[in-house]
């Protein structure tokens, strides 16, 4: 329901308001309009987004969340806001570069 590369991003940049495409490209500029709409498309197929078409004369369409799914989507995503924080605070672990180098010296076979 959620898989993809840019499904997550779309919800956080529709959490406090109704969003058109041309938003989502300019919140999301590393994300294609062909990919955006394929992601709109699959969350409206979920239930979790609404298309609404505004348009009188020139076409205005409209993507928000599905009756009361923005509390319960923006929980989640808070959620997820503060496991990746927890995440972060935790200490790196070591590269191989980072560990401490052997002091046996190399012997040559002739």
């Amino acid at each position: 329901m959620l898989q993809g590369k840019w499904k997550l991003q779309i919800l956080c940049a529709m959490r406090t308001e109704p969003v058109r495409l041309s938003q989502l490209t300019r919140r999301i500029p590393s994300a294609s309009k062909k990919a955006l709409r394929a992601s709109l498309r699959s969350l409206e197929a979920a239930e979790i987004v609404v298309r609404r078409d505004l348009s009188s004369t020139v076409l205005h369409v409209e993507y928000d969340f599905a009756n009361d799914m923005r509390a319960t989507v923006g929980s989640l995503l808070d959620q997820l806001a503060d496991w990746g924080q927890i995440l972060e605070a935790k200490e790196k672990p070591l590269s191989r570069y980072d560990l401490p180098r052997s002091k046996a010296k190399l012997t040559v076979l002739e």
